[in-house]
């Protein structure tokens, strides 16, 4: 029961079994894992490094082909390029839900779009890597959560330097009686680190500075200050309940987390990390590797590597728990399952409410729906595994009479009895006194049409195959699966800055010139969060089709519902958002600078001299010409002045004859002025 309502002191004891009940019953799960982690890398026993059987039961010789196929590898390194590219290009945008938010949901926007660029570390990493276990292992884990992490360092302070700051403190430190007032200030100034190792290491800085006039003190200064996302692996790094049909209702979830000695003593000095738990785990548990499941993370181990002599397995026990009055809340347990008791009693690290997440601070994502548990759903690499296997026995099989091909087996007089079949083996047979080759197996074609078919069929299954005109619906789906996993990862990464984060952030996005700076508001503040991108758009011929279609459709747009300035961004953002950055300037500033620049020319040809139009900007320049002509002072004298009157008019209709060539551009494609009702154009409304 107490791993159901809250108590000041959790159970390390039920929570350790918690845990392991948890990984024996994901044993099932952890084998399909594994199992599709070796089919997409080619991984088998008795494999070998020359790709060659060995052994008593190689067929159908010793040393024939065992080669590898990449089939599923292919089809998942394929959709992997696919939701990054789509990750790169897709619209983020944070739609209001309140009427309230309106205003704000713009600069919401782009705040998301820096957020993934720039503020999250390693974002677009930890999203391919849950992607490759989205595809190889069916489910798709994020961790999110806010990382505000402290450093110590020394720094080396001199009393001159204190008297610069603070004569006051420089005089107090002086005078012996007021020692405690003292280490109080330079708690305030350096940082309070730990009550007992601070005192003590201020205390000898305190003698230190009266003695010689400079210490060596330590500073704790907030290194990492921002929103913290984590690729989590769904058969061991992060793990629910086998039964498990929401994630958010199950009752509780483990995060297996390995951790250098280091880190775990940097928790201590600045997360509050429990001191004792902490000298219980470096003695018990360094260098253990706690597993009580058979099945084994390939990912991890790989990425792990020899290091696991150093490392120490810390989990983090999230449980969905009660309190007396019945509200729930979400509680963080850390502790070690190496290290349960030390010295008679329970260890742990931490054990604290999550104040400020409602739910598990995860976004859990299937490949596909299949069944109502979270574990249970087909991989790729298990909706391929068959078709690989064939390809690779049709693939051997030609290799293998390649090899009879080059150096077929010998026939020779009975008695020289052959060890075995296959190239330069020797073959014996009755008639004396002939040797010979074997006949070679004919070369069966069938073979290659065989391959090509289960290679038809593996693009079938996976959308791949271009000619299918279904093909497109089936890549979106699975981009959508990845995105909308995106989606939820922004969205709770934003709402841990809404409740953990910096009053104020200013940021700058790609393609917009400006910097903006965002407040973080009310945490109770809500927006719907879209993240779209049609896999269509990897086509260039339909991307330009679709550029030509918004530039022609602007034709009809005359009530101006088209922004001219965004649909520019758009394009040249679609084309290259880099370049777009460097080139395009905010619609703001390019307004003022041709303003500028035709103010300029206009208060030249008021001075005798005459000016050609800019090259840009005709609409604009036309509106401060018309605005200028109506001054009393300038239309004066344009009444008198007859070459003033003609430099203006030759200018002004320069830029008529700028905005007179873009309609003519349009009545060239159709001979004729474009269709019109009224003041609205029809042509072409047709389509």
């Amino acid at each position: 029961m107490e791993l159901l309502y809250t108590s000041e002191t959790p159970s390390v004891a039920l929570l350790k079994k918690a845990y392991d009940d948890t990984v024996t019953g994901l044993a099932t799960y952890q084998q399909a894992a594994k199992t599709s982690f070796d089919t997409r890398h080619n991984i088998w026993a008795g494999k070998s490094e020359d790709l060659r059987k060995k052994g008593a039961d190689a067929f159908p010789w010793t040393d024939a082909s065992d080669t590898e196929v990449f089939l599923s590898d292919n089809a998942i390194n394929t959709y992997i390029a696919l939701f990054m590219n789509a990750l790169q290009r897709a619209n983020i945008r944070a739609n209001p839900v309140g009427f309230d938010d309106i205003e704000r949901s713009a600069t919401v926007s782009a705040f998301l779009r820096w957020m993934v660029a720039s503020y999250i570390p390693e974002f677009r990493r930890q999203m391919e890597l849950g992607a490759n276990d989205l595809l190889t292992k069916g489910i798709m884990i994020t961790h999110v959560g806010w990382l505000q992490e402290k450093r110590t360092y020394l720094q080396d302070v001199t009393l001159e330097q204190i008297a610069a700051a603070s004569p006051d403190l420089a005089r107090a430190i002086m005078e012996k009686d007021k020692e405690e007032e003292i280490l109080a200030i330079f708690s305030q100034f350096f940082g309070k680190i730990d009550d007992k190792k601070f005192a003590k290491r201020m205390k000898v800085a305190l003698k230190d500075l009266r003695k010689t006039g400079k210490a060596r003190i330590p500073v704790s200064r907030n290194s990492v200050d921002c929103p913290c996302v984590e690729s989590m692996s769904p058969d061991q790094d992060l793990i629910f309940p086998n039964y498990t049909r929401d994630p958010q209702s199950a009752p509780h979830c483990f995060r297996l987390r390995k951790m250098t000695p280091q880190a775990i003593e940097n928790a201590v000095a600045t997360l509050g990390w429990d001191e004792e738990w902490a000298e219980a785990v470096l003695e018990m548990a360094l260098g253990k590797d706690y597993r009580t499941g058979d099945a084994i993370n390939n990912r991890n181990l790989i990425r792990e590597g020899g290091l696991t002599n150093k490392l120490v397995d810390v989990v983090y026990a999230y449980q969905r728990l009660i309190d007396e009055d019945g509200a729930e809340g979400i509680y963080e347990t850390i502790f070690c399952p190496l290290a349960v008791e030390y010295e008679g009693r329970e260890v742990f690290a931490k054990h604290s409410l999550m104040n400020g997440f409602d739910d598990y601070p995860v976004v859990v994502t299937k490949l596909g729906e299949e069944s109502q548990r979270l574990y249970e759903g087909a991989s790729v690499p298990e909706r391929l595994r068959g078709l690989q296997m064939t390809v690779k026995a049709e693939r051997d099989s030609r290799i293998d009479r390649n090899s009879l091909s080059t150096v077929p087996p010998l026939l020779c007089p009975v008695g020289s009895e052959p060890k075995e079949w296959g190239p330069r083996s020797i073959i014996p047979y009755r008639r004396q006194n002939e040797i010979s080759f074997a006949p070679t197996p004919p070369f069966n074609p069938g073979s290659i049409e065989i391959e090509n078919t289960m290679l038809m069929e593996a693009n079938k299954v996976m959308g791949l195959d271009h000619e299918n005109p279904l093909a497109p619906q089936r890549q979106q789906f699975f981009v959508n699966k990845f995105l909308e996993h995106v989606r939820d990862v922004i969205k709770l990464a934003f709402k841990c800055y809404q409740r953990f984060g910096p009053e104020s952030v200013f940021f700058r996005v790609t393609g917009k010139g400006e910097g903006q700076t965002m407040t973080k508001g009310s945490a109770d503040e809500n927006y719907d969060i879209a993240i779209e991108f049609d896999v269509l758009m990897n086509d260039p011929e339909n991307m330009e089709k679709i550029l030509q279609q918004f530039v022609s459709l602007r034709q009809l747009d005359a009530n101006g519902r088209i922004d001219m300035d965004l649909l520019l961004g758009s394009i040249a953002s679609m084309i290259s958002p880099t370049v777009a950055d460097a080139v395009l300037r905010p619609a703001k500033t390019a307004t003022e600078e041709v303003t500028r620049d035709v103010m300029d020319d206009l208060s030249k040809i008021y001075a005798g001299m005459e000016m050609g139009a800019r090259p840009n900007g005709a609409q604009i320049a036309m509106q401060v010409i018309q605005q200028y002509v109506q001054q009393p002072d300038v239309s004066q004298r344009l009444s008198a002045d007859e070459a003033f009157y003609k430099r203006l008019v030759k200018y002004q209709e320069q830029y008529q004859f700028q905005i007179q060539q873009a309609q003519n551009a349009q009545i060239g494609k159709l001979g004729t002025a474009p269709a019109q009702v009224g003041g609205m154009q029809t042509q072409g409304i047709q389509q």
